[in-house]
């Protein structure tokens, strides 16, 4: 990504998501907003803010939450998400800058399609990709809230009176706005090429939509559709978010490995895989995402595991990070025709789980293997089936911000009668359900609903 201009970078220091009040800077953020050779650094902005300091939260909080990442330190914010239940407040900073990081990439795709259709444009094309992508991060940002919240917005308010719904219903928003994106790149090329030129060395936003709507629709238990659009994916391209290493690094080198970073956490041994749900032996996944070579560095404070430095997509601060993996696009179709069921549909998923653990290094696009034999389990167990394809999204989409998600769509009951005054959570593979609405929200927003139970 670019660097971007003094303009465009006193427009990202408004908030998006709280009462805007005039002063010098309004007249500077609406001149950007009707200036055609603006929108370009509008979207990398929109953009960095997402892949540098939302993203790197997302990868902390759901990683404690979800038991990939142990503590490095005694800070509450840390405590809070390894505890879990009701030991999340309000103010913890991790989960309010995930929710204020969204909202505010949000707030900037709600500005471009506000003010996108009053600019004159020389080039159509342009218009037209800078339009769909804003669709796009709009529709990104209400997926990933409806991830990790019971309930979401939709649109951001200024008045701070944004209304409230169920995640299901945030999906559903999300697949209508990734759709409207995709129907304009689908008939417009010269869009597509632009967007996927503008926004990293290697990306493919058309293949990026089919995989959130695979995701959302997942979610919505609409399988056949989770199905159809992980089969519409381009195996042979790849997405990533590009870091310069300079003025745009990679938050998760960032926050652990720069020479001036306050360690928070680390990541657990055998992929933080210890519980119910073992790593097997010889999986090569652990090789690629900790740095073997190094050893463990400490033990967590919590539970006493082994704590290694991360290595794959975080060993320098200039890494690219995918936006998806080959292997959760089959893990993907594996678990659309495993819930689907029948024994035609569980053999075709037991065909695709043997795709992602036969996978070597050198078959993947980002170099992700597990080098594992074909799995061995009964394949007429819709259960077993299920329960392996969860074991690969956990080794395969590691420290991404997916395995929380995806645990609770698995085993939605997993916490149901668990007794938070005795338990031992270094036994539990996640320990909240949803995450608890910020204090800031919760302060400005008379329709905040209470925060969940845990």
């Amino acid at each position: 990504m670019k660097k971007l201009s003094l303009l465009i970078l006193l427009i990202l220091s408004l908030s998006a998501c709280q009462k805007e009040f005039v002063d010098k800077n309004e007249v500077t953020e609406k001149a950007a907003y009707d200036t055609p050779e603006a929108y370009k650094g509008i979207v990398l902005g929109m953009t960095k803010i997402f892949t540098t300091t939302t993203y790197k939260y997302i990868v902390k909080g759901p990683g404690l939450t979800a038991k990939e990442l142990g503590r490095a330190n005694t800070y509450v914010s840390t405590t809070q998400l390894s505890n879990g239940g009701e030991d999340i407040t309000d103010d913890n900073p991790t989960v309010g800058t995930i929710w204020s990081g969204l909202h505010r990439s949000r707030g900037i795709a709600e500005k471009i399609l506000e003010n996108i259709g009053n600019v004159d444009f020389v080039d159509a094309d342009e218009a037209d990709a800078y339009k769909a992508y804003a669709m796009f991060f709009k529709g990104l940002t209400i997926g990933y809230m409806s991830q990790y919240w019971e309930k979401v917005t939709l649109n951001n308010d200024s008045d701070n009176n944004a209304q409230f719904v169920d995640r299901m219903e945030g999906y559903q928003a999300a697949i209508s706005y990734l759709s409207d994106a995709q129907d304009i790149f689908d008939n417009n090329a010269n869009a597509t090429a632009l967007i996927n030129g503008t926004i990293s060395s290697s990306f493919s936003i058309v293949d990026v939509i089919h995989v959130l709507k695979a995701r959302y629709y997942m979610e919505l238990g609409e399988y056949q559709s989770a199905y159809d659009e992980a089969n519409a994916v381009d195996m042979t391209t790849k997405s990533q978010w590009d870091y310069d290493g300079g003025s745009i690094k990679n938050p998760v080198y960032e926050q652990i490995l720069d020479a001036n970073a306050t360690l928070n956490y680390l990541p657990i041994d055998q992929l933080g895989m210890l519980s119910a749900h073992p790593l097997e032996a010889g999986d090569t996944r652990a090789d690629f995402y900790l740095d073997n070579a190094t050893g463990v560095i400490m033990q967590d404070i919590d539970c006493n595991n082994d704590l290694y430095h991360p290595a794959g997509f975080w060993s320098t601060d200039s890494s690219p990070i995918p936006v998806y993996l080959s292997g959760e696009v089959l893990l993907l179709k594996a678990e659309a025709k495993a819930r689907l069921g029948g024994n035609a549909n569980l053999s075709d998923a037991v065909a695709l789980i043997d795709q992602v653990r036969t996978k070597t290094p050198a078959a993947d696009s980002f170099g992700v293997g597990a080098s594992l034999p074909a799995w061995t389990g009964d394949p007429t167990s819709q259960a077993d089936v299920l329960d392996e394809i969860y074991k690969n999204y956990a080794a395969e989409l590691y420290m991404q911000g997916l395995r929380f998600p995806i645990h609770r769509r698995f085993y939605p009951h997993y916490l149901d009668n668990v007794d938070w005054n005795s338990v031992d959570r270094c036994s539990l593979e996640r320990v909240n359900n949803f995450y608890p609405y910020p204090d800031s929200e919760r302060a400005n927003n008379p329709n905040c609903p209470p925060n969940p139970a845990y």
